[in-house]
């Protein structure tokens, strides 16, 4: 482990970045172990922690161990990317809840002490949770309920909580 975080604050050294003092701004799942780590060249990051330094220009996107050494609090990163792993689980197994048909004719599950909408109007589908709506996913229409559930679980269970 000294040899890694040695790497890590080489790099930070040559960028000309500081060693330490860096928090986490915002997590991403990349949905697959396919994004390097900007620190350390990792390829396999599902997780990213974008890191940002109050003296620094710009964000560093990093995989667990790298934001744990540059916030010196290995601990928090790894809980970070626990609860990623956990919201991921929940997102993949939310599709199989058991959706009742609305009056409108829309269906909706509740989840988390809240009520999740999913309608279909010809073909394009919109969730609503928490005075949130949402038409499209990942900048496209929803144009399936398998889309749909997953831009709905989004509404319900955003990744922002993970960071709490």
């Amino acid at each position: 482990m000294e040899k890694y975080i040695a790497r890590c604050r080489k790099q930070l050294k040559e960028w000309g970045a500081p060693l330490d003092n860096w928090y986490c701004v915002k997590l991403i799942d990349k949905e697959e172990a396919s994004f390097v780590c900007e620190l350390c060249g990792c390829e396999k990051v599902r997780y990213v922690h974008v890191m940002q330094h109050d003296e620094y220009f710009e964000n560093v996107y990093v995989g667990c161990i790298c934001a744990g050494i540059m916030e010196g609090d290995l601990m928090a990163a790894q809980e970070r990317d626990r609860k990623m792993k956990n919201r991921a689980k929940r997102k993949l197994n939310f599709p199989n809840k058991k959706w009742k048909r609305a009056r409108s004719g829309g269906l909706y599950v509740k989840y988390h002490d809240q009520f999740v909408f999913i309608n279909n109007n010809g073909g394009r589908y919109r969730c609503c949770c928490n005075h949130k709506s949402a038409w499209q996913y990942h900048g496209k229409p929803i144009d399936n309920f398998l889309t749909a559930c997953y831009a709905a679980f989004d509404l319900a269970d955003p990744i922002e909580e993970a960071m709490e």
